[in-house]
């Protein structure tokens, strides 16, 4: 490959100067090509120099038409790599056109061969993080952009067909003949290959860019399409258990109604018009009511069992002369609960002895045989909920003690 001679005129330096070493960091380095045949240029410098060699682009270098130079001092040094340049060529006339001129900090360095000093650059190698900041900084995305503009939207597609690497010819062809309108990008020599290998390098980066940048869009629109629906099931869903409660509420206050209602002698029909519901509507009511209050009422019981069992171990347990804190590790209770168990066991075995407490739970079986409901019950006992509470199982004993007691009568002869 021969050398080239800058025409005059052919590069005229801006007046602004941006190093770019001031602006990032290189992650590393590597030897100027073409140093071999600048020699003039560098055997005036000292080995291990650090000097600022400027980047400049050669358009009209028959060898290769995307070349970058370094130059020193206003001559010229050594050349980037090919394959460097072909990506740096825009970006430097770009930023030349805005008027400045691209530098970078480089070192000489010298080797012996066949008796002779040669001397070399070492420059710095930029990532490409900093290549893009450069190029988009510049204006090349806007050019491309324009450039594109002037494609038909099948010309687009056809861009894009393999990711803007080797673009259908037909469609480099029109950006061919385009090239003067968008002159910051610089097309290869016919000695580079067919147009793919011609196109700007930053045609197709861009296509690419322009995919991903797509893709990524459609990313996030599914993504929060996937949100939106998700938060609309979750609003779906919440209102549907809402709606759940709200009829599992209605029932409940149709069961326990329907109950009451019936316990003061109210025919189905009268039950029915209270509750706003049919004749049987209401015998279905009132039928699972009385099904569900059997069922509790059992479990009612199997509770009362337990508790008088406990209460009547912990007695035995008090009059062995256990204290209350030993019965409480042996049960696996706590202090207090041994206390609560020890006052039941007392009103359990004579209920009389307590006549306070023995008021409260008889008060407490009167209003539930009206029918009124828990709530209304405590409500009407007047005192603190665990007295009420307490109330509850009393009355229950109470009433259980009954049903004993007139179920031995039936039993024993006249």
């Amino acid at each position: 490959m021969g050398s080239h001679t800058r025409g005059p005129g052919e590069y005229v330096r801006p007046e602004g100067r941006i190093l770019l070493d001031d602006y990032g960091r290189p992650d590393g380095e590597y030897y100027a090509s073409g140093t071999y045949h600048h020699q003039a240029s560098l055997v005036r410098l000292q080995a291990g120099q650090r000097i600022e060699a400027e980047l400049v682009p050669e358009p009209y270098n028959p060898w290769d038409a995307r070349a970058v130079a370094y130059d020193v001092d206003g001559r010229r040094a050594g050349y980037l790599p090919a394959s460097a340049a072909r990506m740096w060529h825009d970006v430097v006339r770009a930023w030349n056109a805005a008027g400045f001129a691209l530098y970078v900090r480089a070192e000489v360095n010298v080797w012996e061969g066949g008796g002779d000093a040669r001397f070399g650059l070492t420059v710095p190698k930029w990532d490409w993080a900093t290549l893009l900041a450069l190029a988009v900084t510049a204006g090349l995305r806007t050019d491309w952009e324009a450039a594109a503009d002037g494609l038909t939207e099948r010309q687009r597609l056809l861009m894009r067909e393999d990711g803007g690497y080797t673009p259908d010819e037909s469609v480099l062809k029109v950006l061919l003949r385009k090239r003067e309108q968008y002159p910051m990008f610089r097309w290869g020599g016919k000695g580079d290959g067919g147009l793919g290998e011609r196109m700007p390098f930053w045609y197709g980066y861009f296509v690419r860019e322009d995919i991903r940048e797509e893709r990524d869009r459609l990313r996030f629109a599914r993504s929060l399409k996937a949100d939106l629906l998700r938060g609309f099931k979750d609003e779906v869903r919440r209102r549907k258990q809402q709606e759940r409660e709200g009829t599992r509420l209605l029932r409940r206050e149709h069961a326990e109604k329907a109950l009451r209602l019936h316990g003061e002698g109210l025919p189905v029909r009268d039950i029915a018009a209270e509750l706003g519901l049919t004749p049987k509507q209401a015998e279905g009511v009132l039928y699972r009511a009385r099904k569900e209050a059997g069922a509790m009422l059992n479990r009612n019981e199997d509770l009362q069992n337990e508790r008088r069992l406990a209460a009547a171990e912990a007695l035995r347990h008090k009059r062995s002369g256990m204290a209350r804190a030993q019965i409480a590790r042996v049960m696996g209770r706590s202090v207090d609960s041994v206390k609560e168990l020890l006052q039941d066991a007392v009103f359990y075995e004579d209920p009389g002895s307590l006549p306070e407490r023995l008021d409260l739970a008889r008060r407490c079986a009167e209003l539930r045989g009206t029918g009124l409901v828990k709530n209304e019950v405590m409500k009407k006992l007047g005192v603190t909920g665990a007295k009420a509470l307490r109330a509850f199982r009393d009355a229950s004993f109470l009433e259980s003690s009954t049903r004993v007691e007139q179920n031995e009568a039936v039993r024993v002869p006249g």
